[in-house]
């Protein structure tokens, strides 16, 4: 049963947790900017001698935006602290020795140049729109590469039809690879009555004209986890993840066995919680604990 956050278990978390693994939007800053009081928590926690990690399914930008974005809002963040989906689908790329092209259905600025800094060759990043008005004109319009052996979609502002043609094409070769950067439907943003798609749109859309599923980098799968704990040595059961989504942040710490906190100050609320399931035929996505927000941690452990 999922605890609410108090002083005997903030303490107790402090001493079963070297390692705190933070979500990045709707935890430390949201879209109008910094939340209050999670920038003092996580500074206390370093000097407390805790390891301090990012990791973020957002797929718009690389780590090294993600270093220069933290500094703006006062965490001080070494670029191998920080785990993104872009940067991870490159790796995972890169450790599969893959020497073909890449077909991009995501942002050149952050996909692109995360493959890029590998050395993999890519396509497709950036506007592609629809050309004609008839199947005719499509097919002639969709010229496709040959040494394309990898379909990666992740956050694409720039989705077309002609995109969705190109990708699924390519997805009808088996040996082509198909890689998601994660599956979120939504971008986390509060206080305004528009909705942001996230790339779990895109990704969908694709699944269903493929047939496939693709190979997911972002939470709630673990690979993300996998490239940290061997990188740093972690022990997941010396670990904890704080996020703000039930689906994504909480049910990534549960498949890495890592402990989890809950923030009610992004997508996932307490109704949330006390609605998750719980039995044998359904997967528990319960935090171990759950706070307003971040602040609420470090009210707890001043003066430890």
């Amino acid at each position: 049963m999922a605890q609410k956050l108090t002083r005997e278990n903030a303490e107790k978390i402090l001493r079963n947790v070297d390692n705190f693994l933070f979500d990045c939007d709707g935890v430390l800053w949201d879209g109008n900017g910094p939340i209050k009081g999670s920038l003092e928590t996580v500074m206390r926690l370093k000097e407390l001698g805790k390891r301090v990690f990012h990791v973020t399914n957002n797929s718009l930008h690389t780590r090294e935006h993600f270093v220069k974005k933290c500094a703006n809002y006062g965490y001080q963040v070494k670029q191998d602290e920080i785990l993104c989906t872009a940067w991870i689908a490159a790796e995972y790329l890169r450790s599969k020795s893959f020497k073909d092209k890449v077909y991009v259905m995501g942002l050149k600025e952050s996909m692109g140049e995360e493959l890029n800094a590998f050395g993999i060759k890519n396509t497709g990043a950036g506007s592609d729109p629809l050309v004609g008005t008839s199947y005719g004109d499509w097919l002639e319009g969709v010229k496709l590469d040959p040494e394309v052996k990898c379909v990666l979609v992740g956050f694409d502002p720039h989705i077309s039809y002609m995109k969705l043609m190109r990708a699924t094409s390519y997805l009808k070769k088996p040996d082509c690879l198909f890689i998601a950067t994660n599956t979120d439907n939504l971008l986390p943003v509060k206080n305004t009555d528009i909705s942001i798609p996230d790339a779990g749109c895109m990704v969908s859309a694709l699944t269903v004209a493929s047939g496939r599923e693709p190979i997911v980098m972002g939470k709630p799968a673990p690979n993300m986890f996998e490239v940290l704990r061997e990188v740093h040595n972690l022990d997941p059961s010396r670990c904890m993840m704080v996020g703000d989504r039930l689906d994504t942040d909480i049910m990534f710490a549960k498949n890495c066995g890592m402990q989890s906190l809950l923030v009610l100050s992004g997508i996932s609320s307490v109704d949330d919680v006390e609605q998750a399931p719980n039995t044998s035929e359904a997967v528990d996505s319960r935090p171990d604990f759950y706070a307003e927000n971040l602040a609420e941690l470090g009210k707890f452990i001043v003066g430890n």
